[in-house]
């Protein structure tokens, strides 16, 4: 028995308030997993250590199936959403580096340069977008002095690049939709599956 402030608390309270707690959480992909292996091989009548396949109906492999595809669903999904949120984050830095473009470019005139500022090069450097009428591209340790006209076309290549980045995002939003269905429509069939198991237990208990 442990006590508490409020009083004493019986083991079967602890355990019965650790199973409400467990319930609230949502499983991950390997607790399910690891959870609908047990079930097949309760359903198919195998020990732990022992290979079910052998001895399980066509269910209990249904569920192990859509187990090991459930799993590998969100792992898809976990990439793809990394993948939307480092394009998301890099379009976030291109629409910061073209105010600074802009704010360069209102001090230079057609023939008066301003200096491209250091952050600006190095964006385009690392994104290998090019400036010039040339499509030069940037060496972030040199100093580069621009026209207005020339502020005018580093500013349109950003934006073409900017807005190719947006098409492959939603390309990639398109896709990440699809996955996530996927998983949606495997992880039903699946809980389907497994409350089968569970209806089929508490029959073959009532029965002992």
């Amino acid at each position: 028995m442990t006590t508490t402030a409020g009083g004493s608390v019986s083991v079967q309270q602890m355990q019965h308030e650790k199973i409400m707690r467990a319930a609230k959480q949502p499983m991950s992909g390997q607790q399910v997993l690891k959870k609908s292996v047990q079930l097949i091989n309760n359903a198919a009548g195998a020990s732990l250590n022992q290979n079910f396949i052998a001895k399980a109906d066509l269910d209990a492999l249904m569920i192990a199936i859509m187990s090991e595809r459930a799993e590998l669903l969100e792992e898809t999904l976990r990439e793809q959403v990394q993948e939307v949120r480092a394009k998301n984050n890099k379009l976030k830095t291109a629409n910061k580096m073209m105010a600074e473009a802009r704010k360069a470019k209102s001090h230079s005139k057609e023939k008066e340069d301003s200096p491209m500022p250091k952050e600006v090069a190095q964006f385009f450097a690392d994104n290998d977008i090019p400036w010039g009428k040339q499509n030069e591209k940037i060496d972030p340790s040199k100093t580069y002095q621009l026209n207005s006209g020339e502020w005018d076309l580093a500013i349109e290549n950003m934006k073409g690049w900017s807005e190719s980045l947006t098409s492959s995002s939603q390309l990639d939003m398109t896709k990440l939709q699809s996955t996530s269905g996927k998983f949606n429509q495997t992880f039903e069939m699946m809980s389907q599956f497994i409350s089968k198991y569970y209806r089929s237990g508490d029959a073959i208990i009532k029965n002992i």
